[in-house]
């Protein structure tokens, strides 16, 4: 009996934590956000708001907080300030943070400096000077931090280096030294294998996790189809729309199962991806 009402608690757990999740994304997009799962986990989000959230405001981050898996978060452009960052402070799995073009000044920074997992900070054209590196000395996973168009000083990149010398600080370019050099040929896509539903070769049950990449999809068809993402339980994810005779350009994983769909979600085929940028043109 204890074992049977400890799986009703269980199960009870999981469906109000689903339900929260649900109120929270309808919040986000309420405000302008784009919520995408991402394909790096189950259950983890990926949240956009520079194309067409731009109004979000402070009391608009309250909202995003509540979804509590984010681990990349967008807000570039919008009007929020350091007073609403105060609501990032428990998105503990974050790994990427973009700030840039936003009022955002050395006191929101300091909300920042328990993110541990963060690798990707962009902070262009904020308000911020020094003393806002002094709260990020403790984010020992930080690679990658742009404060180009900032208060920032030498000393205070100086400063920061030492403390995390595995961080690549990003503060600008010189145009005046500059020397331009021949540019390389690309190099040439290769095309993934389209799997048409029911043909011979089945595409796997689910994705695997591996290598970062990037792929073109290109729709050859008069009609706009619909992007699913097979995640690592099997279940197909929705990431979007792709008219006739347009693409959308896909960051995703190798050996990751891409579906595709009539706009009445009826499978057309699928695609598997490698290593390699790739395009996966979907046939006519």
């Amino acid at each position: 009996m204890i074992r049977f009402l400890l799986f009703l608690v269980l199960i009870s757990n999981q469906a109000l934590g689903q339900t929260s999740d649900q109120h929270a994304i309808e919040s986000i997009k309420r405000n302008g956000g784009l919520v995408l799962p991402s394909p790096g986990g189950d259950n983890q989000w990926e949240v956009q708001f520079q194309l067409r959230g731009r109004n979000l405001s402070d009391a608009g981050l309250a909202d995003i907080a509540k979804l509590k898996n984010i681990i990349e978060l967008n807000l570039r452009d919008t009007k929020i300030t350091s007073d609403g960052l105060i609501h990032l402070k428990e998105l503990n799995k974050l790994t990427r943070l973009h700030l840039e073009r936003t009022n955002v000044d050395d006191k929101g920074i300091a909300y920042l400096k328990d993110l541990t997992k963060l690798q990707y900070l962009n902070l262009y054209k904020t308000r911020i000077t020094d003393k806002a590196l002094e709260h990020l000395t403790e984010l020992k996973n930080l690679r990658q931090l742009y404060i180009w168009q900032t208060d920032v000083t030498d000393i205070g990149i100086a400063y920061l280096k030492k403390r995390l010398p595995s961080l690549t600080i990003i503060k600008g370019i010189d145009l005046s030294t500059v020397i331009p050099i021949k540019k390389k040929e690309p190099k040439p896509e290769h095309d993934l294998k389209w799997l048409p539903n029911g043909g011979n070769e089945k595409p796997p049950e689910k994705s695997v996790t591996g290598e970062f990449t990037i792929i073109r999809f290109i729709n050859k068809r008069n009609k706009a189809v619909k992007l699913f993402w097979i995640d690592y339980s099997g279940k197909p994810k929705f990431y979007g729309m792709i008219n006739s005779e347009s693409e959308r350009r896909q960051n995703t994983y190798e050996d990751a199962v891409w579906m595709i769909t009539n706009e009445q979600e009826m499978p057309l085929g699928y695609f598997v991806t490698g290593r390699d940028f790739a395009r996966a043109i979907i046939p006519k």
